[in-house]
């Protein structure tokens, strides 16, 4: 059961509220929605696409510890926002809350209150007492309806739910093998044209993956040789309900940060005479009831904005989270044995905790679920399309297959397109990936070999190319790739897309084309925790290339095993588009991918 639905104007005043548990209003779950989704300008409240928008909400105040989940329609003319709020994601209060705004939206439209909201704005009148009797009604039949039939219909939808994914839910045998590491040495390096030069001293001639040298050998490649340093336990787990969920980051990379805490602390306690001295200790523990003013602020936000542009936050990311520190601290009091630089930590620990959380659902599962689970009028099937973009050489393909292996440990058919019709060795090193992935999901694959239908893969994963050429045909493989997933029963299909500079307007302009034509249900991109703070523009650059009909969906930030604490990144990209992070790249085998933990970054960054 949903906690409470509200209705109110663009300006706040509330028309209708109601709490279905009998318990007393919560307002501050409705201010906690206000100040995220409609005040704060990281959320991009004007792109979120779809009827209804699912947005997960980290209050602020005190009255409301913990985070909720809410579910809002916002009317344009006159500006009203239907907000629902619960708990917490599940599929049964996901479908609860769709149709109580359906129920509510169609309620308010049969009285015909939004022309009588339009009119008395109009007119500045008391719009409440304008509305009293509607109100009432619409109170009345609301809760009749809700009782009546939303209750009961969605106990049983979830009891189906249950028993269908128990049915469908399955075991899979993975091959678990480690093999050494190659310890050649070499990178890349960017020019000043943006061209990335290869710096390795790898022999060109073992990276040969074409079809030609696979069909010259005279045996297939025996499962044995297959190198995946699979480890399927420390991937994620699988809930009750047979879906299989990728672990948030944790401890895996923290040992640096804390070692260097420690080193820190030794350093500050043996070199710090001061404040082994009575009156230093007095200041660092007993100050507190002190007014905060701008000056005192001042030298305390700038080594706050030092310390962000030191862990690669671009600057002005940092002026925008210390201009948050201001607002929230000047005027205030601090706390008793609290002085103004912990006061100023706090405050930015919260501002970047609020900018790291996602402003909208992240649940891919039960969105992908929900779609493939039905067809089309003729009785094709409804795959859920992904598109893959980012700029040269940051591990789309490497991430794709990341992105795929989790897919078929959730029991989906993926059709990976080869969509890279541009870079040479694009298409074969997604054969690569599919022939790894195929074995991995049936030890009895021979690589090399073609499934029933003629195409590399197996009954679990299959690859979609034809060959190399221009922007056209991009486009054609894409809608191609498509109609051939929904004829052959494919759930999802992944579209690895050519590297681009995002400074290169030739190379940007056909990622709009191509997104209206292809009509991909998500738009990732593959950032690199390298890249520093050329991310704030690679991360509009790309935002704004689909055009204003359609933006990025979600963030993946790869190579995040080789930045140390400098996660600046993550920041910058959230920052400049408000598109949250996904998932979080932390090596470079099949299970190495991560799902976001907002806490750990934010305790990263301020370590």
């Amino acid at each position: 059961m949903f906690d409470q639905l509200a209705i109110f104007t663009g300006s706040g005043q509330v028309l209708y509220q109601y709490n279905c548990n009998g318990k007393k209003f919560a307002e501050a779950q409705i201010n906690a929605f206000i100040n995220q989704i409609i005040i704060s300008p990281v959320t991009a409240k004007d792109t979120l696409n779809g009827k209804y928008s699912i947005v997960n909400v980290t209050p602020t105040e005190k009255q409301t510890p913990r985070s909720f989940c809410s579910m809002f329609y916002l009317s344009r003319q006159p500006e009203l926002y239907y907000v629902i709020t619960y708990a917490e994601q599940s599929l049964e209060l996901n479908k609860e809350a769709e149709a109580t705004l359906d129920l509510a939206l169609a309620l308010w439209d049969s009285l015909e209150i939004d022309l009588q909201v339009t009119q008395n704005l109009k007119q500045n009148n008391d719009i409440l007492a304008a509305l009293t009797d509607d109100l009432m009604n619409f109170d009345e039949y609301l809760r009749a309806k809700y009782n009546e039939s939303i209750k009961h219909v969605i106990k049983n939808v979830s009891t189906n739910e249950e028993e269908k994914t128990s049915v469908v839910e399955k075991s899979n045998n993975i091959n678990r093998k480690n093999n050494k590491g190659n310890n050649n040495k070499g990178g890349r390096k960017w020019g000043r044209d943006g061209m990335v030069e290869d710096t390795s001293n790898i022999d060109s001639s073992v990276l040969d993956f074409s079809s030609t040298a696979i069909s010259s050998s005279s045996t297939p490649a025996p499962a044995s040789e297959l190198d995946t340093s699979i480890d399927k336990d420390n991937f994620g787990s699988r809930t009750d309900k047979g879906e299989f969920l990728i672990k948030e980051i944790d401890d895996l990379l923290s040992t640096n940060v804390e070692n260097k805490k420690e080193k820190l602390a030794e350093k500050d306690e043996s070199s710090s005479s001061y404040l082994n001295s009575a009156f230093g200790f007095l200041q660092k523990n007993l100050l507190g009831n002190k007014t905060i003013t701008d000056k005192d602020l001042k030298p305390v936000i700038s080594s706050l904005k030092k310390k962000l542009i030191s862990k690669n936050v671009a600057p002005e990311a940092s002026d925008y989270l210390t201009n948050l520190v201001k607002k929230d601290l000047i005027g205030s009091k601090t706390e008793s044995w609290t002085t103004v630089e912990d006061a100023a930590r706090d405050s930015l620990t919260n501002a970047l905790t609020q900018v790291l959380t996602p402003g909208v659902s992240v649940d891919l599962l039960h969105e992908i679920q929900n779609k493939t689970g039905t067809r089309t009028s003729d009785g094709r099937k409804n795959p859920y399309v992904f598109s893959v973009v980012g700029v040269n050489g940051v591990g789309k393909s490497t991430n794709l297959s990341k992105l795929a292996f989790w897919l078929l440990q959730n029991n989906f058919k993926v059709l990976i397109v080869a969509c890279d019709t541009f870079r040479s060795g694009a298409v074969e090193q997604l054969r690569v990936h599919v022939e790894n992935l195929a074995q991995l999901m049936d030890e009895s694959h021979i690589r090399g070999s073609k499934n029933k239908r003629g195409k590399t893969g197996n009954d679990y994963v299959e690859l979609f190319e034809a060959g190399y050429g221009g922007s056209d045909l991009v486009t054609k493989i894409a809608k191609q790739a498509i109609k051939y997933a929904g004829d052959e029963d494919f759930d999802i299909v992944l579209m690895d897309t050519a590297g681009r500079r995002h400074n290169d307007a030739t190379l940007m302009s056909p990622l709009k084309s191509f997104a209206e034509q292809a009509k991909p249900d998500k738009i990732i991109m593959v950032g690199e925790a390298l890249v520093g703070t050329d991310s704030v523009q690679q991360a509009k650059n790309f935002n704004d290339a689909f055009g204003r009909a359609r933006n990025l969906d979600f963030f993946i930030i790869s190579k995040c095993d080789t930045v140390g604490d400098m996660l600046g990144a993550m920041v910058n990209m959230v920052y400049a588009t408000g598109i949250p992070i996904l998932f979080v790249g932390v090596g470079q085998t099949y299970t190495d991918l991560r799902t976001l933990s907002v806490s750990w970054a934010v305790n990263t960054l301020m370590a």
